[in-house]
């Protein structure tokens, strides 16, 4: 098994080289972003901010603000600037701002490296048609060679260089387009979630009762 594979390599000529490093590339991408998504990102809004909601009405921000930073993911980070501008008593209108600057910064990270993938499947299908045409010119030199088999030689080698440089770069273009489909709905659906629980969470603390030290320090103030 192998060896033919170490044949159909070698018989592609040198672009298989390049279609080889775009699927390390790709590779790095996909595990890159399928860590991102499946492990930093784990987190749902529904049960992070009932937590959270759970340990706010009991007068617990610190509880809360552990609870949604457990995980470093762009979700924690707006739900922890909401809790925090809360617990230091800032008003409703500063700790939407804090939110919206912060999603500003956070919701990009879902879409980071993303459009990599269709590049790289755009090149390797363009790599392969190259190799296509070396290929194919390496064939056409057959009909100058006048020694039967000699020009056989040079037809196969010809017809098998454009064959697996092109038949290569497919077996790497349609799973990078595959890889590209599924991570860019992962990226949607985390962004909606994101959306989602900061807007549950905005709407649970700006109908709060003001936080019985945050009206002391007014009065004392």
């Amino acid at each position: 098994m192998l060896d033919l594979i170490a044949r159909y390599f070698a018989d592609g000529g040198p672009l298989m080289w390049a279609i080889l490093a775009i699927v390390g590339a790709a590779a790095a991408v996909i595990v890159e972003r399928a860590v991102f998504f499946l492990l930093r990102c784990r987190d749902r809004s529904g049960p992070l901010v009932a937590e959270a909601v759970s340990a706010l009405n009991h007068g617990l921000p610190e509880r809360a603000l552990r609870a949604v930073t457990r995980q470093r993911g762009p979700l924690n980070a707006v739900l922890a600037v909401a809790i925090e501008r809360y617990r230091d008593g800032h008003s409703n209108s500063e700790i939407r701002q804090a939110v919206e600057e912060v999603a500003l910064r956070e919701v990009p990270r879902f879409s980071q490296r993303l459009g990599y993938l269709s590049t790289f499947a755009n090149v390797a299908t363009l790599a392969g048609l190259l190799g296509t045409i070396f290929g194919l010119q390496v064939a056409f030199r057959s009909l100058v060679v006048t020694n039967a088999a000699e020009k056989a030689a040079v037809l196969a080698a010809g017809i098998a260089q454009a064959m697996n440089t092109t038949s290569f770069g497919l077996i790497v273009a349609i799973p990078c387009l595959l890889a590209h489909a599924v991570l860019v709905n992962l990226q949607s659906r985390r962004a909606e979630d994101l959306d989602a629980g900061a807007m549950r969470l905005l709407n649970y603390l700006e109908n709060r009762p003001e936080k019985p030290d945050v009206i002391a320090g007014r009065i004392s103030a």
